[in-house]
């Protein structure tokens, strides 16, 4: 609580200590001023010329700018309109100060921008009065914009979550009518394979031992599997198999994948590193269809990387609630473009040696189990795919 004239005045706490920018080339003015805002809480800084205005402001921002209509340097009002045309200059509300109160002065600086108008002959408590309410409009205004901050950024979350649930949706409903699709294709097609395949053992019977149909009718029953074994593919990815679930560890999974693909891996060049966390938290999974997962990443890793390269393995937990498996090559990388459809089904980018079966049955299987898989990726520099199960809980 301070004394002014006759009367108290008691200090906003919430103000103290706010930093006021005097503008002034009086220094009569300027230090009865001074004394009654420093009384106040307030810190006070002082400058003579117009033209240091919005250095000032710039450099060490105040709360609020004390300003007189007339400078030894230029025009009060130019030195308004300069700082409100700066877009880039937080919000500072200002006082302008002349030595009257008259309508042309006073139309004349709110019209230049100014937030308020006061005569220089203002008593002390006129003074504090006008200057509390500045920078309660000062205040104000930094809280709306901190709010529009945090509502923009919270708008451009739930934007981002929103399609990413409608992607979500979308590739679901895309592989409940593919599965419908490709389940009446497998059984249209087994009919005429079941028929082949007996026609060819029919034909091995009659024919000679030495005959040169023998080696003819091998390559067609070859042929016959290879389409019998995508049948299968297409069956699994339609209506995959409910098997048990059982308490597994991926680590060990994982090391049994790159063991079996070790010589392979190493005959193309490629170095394996395999950083497999021992004692990671068990999962609920099928473990077949865990190695049938890791074993087709691994794969595709292989086939990127034709020139050699090395393919890091490594899992984890990620906090406590899910265990993850990453498998990262240094291969020629998947475009923005095509990383949105890798997973759909019958996408490949293999030509004829590849049938687009084999990520969109491993994204199927992770999504029953409740995990997800994603995939990072820079053209040129490799790509990761990571798999997220959650653990069991104890």
């Amino acid at each position: 609580m301070i004394l002014v004239g006759f009367q108290f005045i008691i200090a906003d706490m919430g103000f103290l200590f706010a930093n006021i920018l005097i503008v002034d080339s009086s220094s009569a003015f300027v230090s009865e001023t001074r004394q009654v805002l420093q009384a106040a809480g307030y810190v006070v800084r002082h400058i003579e010329k117009g033209r240091e205005v919005l250095a000032q402001v710039e450099d060490a921002p105040p709360d609020l700018i004390l300003l007189a209509t007339e400078l030894v340097d230029m025009d009060g009002y130019d030195v308004v309109r300069q700082l409100k045309r700066t877009r880039e200059l937080p919000f500072v509300p200002i006082i302008m100060m002349g030595a009257q109160e008259r309508h042309a002065d006073i139309t004349a600086a709110l019209n230049a921008g100014a937030d308020e108008f006061l005569r220089k002959s203002v008593s002390n408590v006129e003074l504090l009065v006008r200057v509390r309410a500045m920078l309660r409009l000062k205040q104000t205004t930094d809280e709306l914009a901190d709010l529009n901050a945090t509502l923009e950024e919270k708008v451009v979350e739930r934007t981002r979550e929103l399609e990413q649930a409608h992607a979500h949706l979308r590739h679901t409903e895309k592989l409940s009518a593919l599965g419908n699709l490709a389940a009446s294709v497998a059984h249209d097609i087994n009919n005429p394979l079941t028929g082949i395949l007996s026609s060819l053992y029919l034909m091995r019977q009659d024919l000679p031992a030495d005959s040169a149909l023998v080696e003819d009718v091998d390559l067609i029953e070859q042929q016959v599997h290879i389409i019998s074994k995508l049948v299968r593919q297409l069956q699994n990815f339609a209506r995959p198999p409910r098997l048990e679930r059982h308490p597994v560890m991926l680590s060990d999974i994982v090391n049994s994948v790159v063991t079996f693909m070790r010589k392979d891996l190493q005959k193309n060049k490629i170095e394996i590193l395999c950083e497999c966390t021992p004692d990671l938290p068990l999962v609920m999974a099928v473990p077949d269809q865990m190695g049938e997962i890791f074993l087709n990443l691994v794969i595709n890793a292989r086939d990127a990387m034709p020139d050699g390269g090395t393919l890091r393995v490594y899992t984890g937990t990620a906090d406590h609630n899910n265990v993850y498996v990453k498998i990262a090559d240094t291969g020629m990388g998947i475009s923005e473009e095509i990383q949105h459809h890798i997973f759909e089904p019958f996408f490949t980018t293999k030509g004829d040696k590849g049938t687009g079966l084999g990520l969109a049955i491993c994204y199927r299987i992770v999504q029953e189990h409740g995990g997800n898989i994603e995939v990072e990726s820079v053209v040129g520099q490799g790509t990761k795919f990571i798999v997220q199960l959650p653990a069991m809980r104890e």
